[in-house]
C-alpha cells in the first residue's frame, strides 16, 4: 500500500508538472492569438520549430537515458555524483557544437538572417540546454519539486506575457517570454541541486561508456521528434503561418490532454527501472496493468469530448478566425489514445528492458510513413492533412511498441472492464449530444458539456463497479 500510495503521489505531481508545461503556452496562446492572430503565431512556431531540431540534437537521448540510470544509482551517493558530471560534460560537449551550427544556419540563410531577433529570442532555448538537468530530479522521483518549480517560473512568465504583449508587433517578445520561462526552470534545477549535495566532479570521468546507449537513444529520439517537427516545418513551407498557426494551437490542445494522462505514466520509468533491476518482472507488470488500465479509463471520454465540441472550444481559446482549425482538431483528438500507449509501451516499458533497438525500429517506421503521407497530404489539404499524417504515423508506431512490449509483459483486461468502458462511452457520447443541440450561450454549452459528460462517464464506471475508478477513489479518500 505505502508504494502504491507513492506511486499515485508521484504521479499526481507529474500531471501537475506536465500539465503546466502544455497548459502555460496553452493560456498563453490563447491571449495572445488574440493579439498577434494566426500569423503572428505561426512565426514564432515556425522559428521554435526550427531550433528545436538543434536543442534536441544537443540533448542527445541524456533525457531518458539519465532518467533510467540515475534511477539505478540513486542509492549510491557516490555513483550518483560520478554519473551526473558524466552526462552534464557529455550534454555540454554536444550543446556547444549545436549553438556553433545554429548561429551559422541562421546568418547563413536569408530568410533567417532577415527576422534575426525572432530566431535570436527562441535560440536562447540552445544556451540554456547546457543546465537542463530535468532528468535527475525525474530519476530520484522528486516530482513535488518539479511541479511547485513549475508553478513558480509559469506564474511569473505568464504575468509577463499579459504586461508585455499588447500588440501585433510583440511578437519577437512573445518568444522572448516562452524562452526565459524554460531557462527559468533550468536555472531553478541547478540551484536546488545542493539539496542533494551534487556537485560537480573532474576526476575520474567515464564518458566513453555512455555513448553508444546514448547514440542509441538519440536515434530514437530523433525519429520521433523530428517527425513530429518536420509537419509544421512542411506546413509552413506548402502553406504559410496562417496554417501553421491553426495546426500549432490544435495540437496544444490535444497535447494538455495527452500530458496529463500520460504523466501517469510518465513516473513508470525510474520506478520500472529499479524493479527490473532487482529481477522482480512479477510487479513491473502488475504496475504496467494498473497503469494501463486507468490511462484507457481516461484517455476515451478526452477523446470522444474533445472531438463532440472542437467547434466550440476552437473558437472560445482563440476566436473566430481559427475556426478553419475545426476539423483539424478533431483529426488531431484520435492521436489522444495512439500518443498516449506509445509513450507507456515505447518509452517506459522497451526503454526498461533495454529494448532500445526495437524502439529505434519502430519510431524509424513512425518517421517514414510520417514524411511520406505529409508529402502527399499537405499540398492537397494543409493543416488537415498534417493532422491525418500524424495519426496514420502514430498508430504504426502505438501498434508494434504494442507488439515488441508484450514479449516483456502481458496486459490482460476483464470482459468486465471492457464492457463498462463501452457503455459508459456511449452514454456519455449521447449525453454530450444532446447538451450541443440545446441553443445557449457557447460557453454554458461548453461547461454543461464537460460537466455532464463527464458526471455520466464516471458515473456508468462507478455504477458498474470499474475497480481502478474505485481504487483511485478509496486512495483520495484515505490520504485526504
Amino acid at each position: 500500500m505505502q508504494k502504491s500510495s507513492t506511486l499515485l503521489k508521484n504521479s499526481v505531481y507529474n500531471v501537475l508538472y506536465r500539465l503546466l508545461n502544455v497548459f502555460f503556452p496553452l493560456v498563453s496562446a490563447t491571449y495572445v492569438a488574440r493579439v498577434i492572430f494566426a500569423k503572428g503565431i505561426g512565426e514564432v512556431s515556425y522559428a521554435q520549430n526550427i531550433v528545436a531540431y538543434f536543442t534536441t540534437i544537443a540533448a542527445l537521448g541524456i533525457p531518458n537515458y539519465g532518467i533510467r540510470e540515475i534511477a539505478k544509482k540513486r542509492q549510491s551517493q557516490t555513483e550518483t555524483k560520478k554519473l551526473f558530471s558524466e552526462l552534464i560534460t557529455i550534454n555540454a560537449i554536444s550543446t556547444t557544437c549545436c549553438i556553433v551550427l545554429y548561429c551559422f544556419t541562421i546568418l547563413f540563410f536569408p530568410s533567417f538572417r532577415d527576422n534575426i531577433a525572432l530566431y535570436i529570442s527562441v535560440g536562447l532555448l540552445l544556451l540554456f540546454n547546457y543546465i537542463n538537468v530535468d532528468w535527475f530530479y525525474q530519476g530520484n522521483e522528486d516530482y513535488s519539486y518539479i511541479a511547485k518549480r513549475s508553478f513558480i517560473i509559469k506564474c511569473f512568465s505568464l504575468l509577463s506575457m499579459f504586461a508585455f504583449v499588447n500588440s501585433k508587433s510583440d511578437v519577437v517578445v512573445y518568444a522572448l517570454i516562452t524562452s526565459l520561462a524554460t531557462g527559468g526552470n533550468n536555472i531553478f534545477n541547478i540551484i536546488h541541486l545542493k539539496h542533494y549535495n551534487i556537485r560537480f566532479q573532474f576526476k575520474g570521468l567515464e564518458l566513453k561508456k555512455h555513448i553508444r546507449p546514448i547514440l542509441v537513444l538519440l536515434a530514437s529520439v530523433i525519429a520521433v521528434e523530428f517527425y513530429t517537427m518536420l509537419d509544421t516545418t512542411m506546413i509552413g513551407i506548402f502553406c504559410g503561418d496562417s496554417a501553421v498557426g491553426y495546426y500549432t494551437n490544435s495540437m496544444k490542445l490535444v497535447k494538455i490532454l495527452i500530458t496529463v494522462v500520460t504523466a501517469i505514466g510518465g513516473v513508470l520509468l525510474p520506478r520500472l527501472s529499479l524493479y527490473y533491476s532487482k529481477g522482480d518482472i512479477e510487479k513491473c507488470e502488475q504496475v504496467v496493468n494498473k497503469v494501463f488500465r486507468i490511462m484507457l479509463l481516461l484517455f476515451i471520454p478526452c477523446e470522444i469530448g474533445l472531438i463532440l465540441t472542437a467547434n466550440i472550444v476552437m473558437p472560445f481559446l482563440f476566436g473566430e478566425s481559427f475556426l478553419p482549425a475545426v476539423l483539424t482538431l478533431r483529426i488531431s483528438a484520435l492521436l489522444i489514445c495512439t500518443l498516449g500507449f506509445s509513450n507507456l509501451f515505447g518509452t517506459q516499458l522497451l526503454m526498461t528492458f533495454g529494448a532500445e533497438r526495437k524502439l529505434l525500429m519502430c519510431t524509424v517506421m513512425g518517421a517514414v510513413s510520417n514524411v511520406i503521407v505529409n508529402l502527399i497530404l499537405i499540398p492537397i489539404f494543409q493543416q488537415n492533412g498534417a493532422a491525418v499524417a500524424s495519426v496514420i504515423s502514430e498508430t504504426i508506431v502505438t501498434f508494434m511498441t504494442v507488439i515488441y512490449s508484450s514479449k516483456y509483459i502481458k496486459i490482460r483486461l476483464s470482459r468486465h472492464y471492457i464492457w463498462t468502458l463501452l457503455i459508459s462511452s456511449t452514454v456519455m457520447t449521447t449525453v454530450v449530444l444532446v447538451v450541443m443541440m440545446i441553443p445557449m450561450n457557447c460557453l454554458f454549452q461548453l461547461g454543461f458539456s464537460i460537466l455532464f459528460g463527464a458526471v455520466s462517464y464516471f458515473g456508468v464506471n462507478f455504477i458498474m463497479r470499474n475497480s481502478d475508478l474505485n481504487d483511485i477513489l478509496n486512495m483520495v479518500m484515505k490520504r485526504g
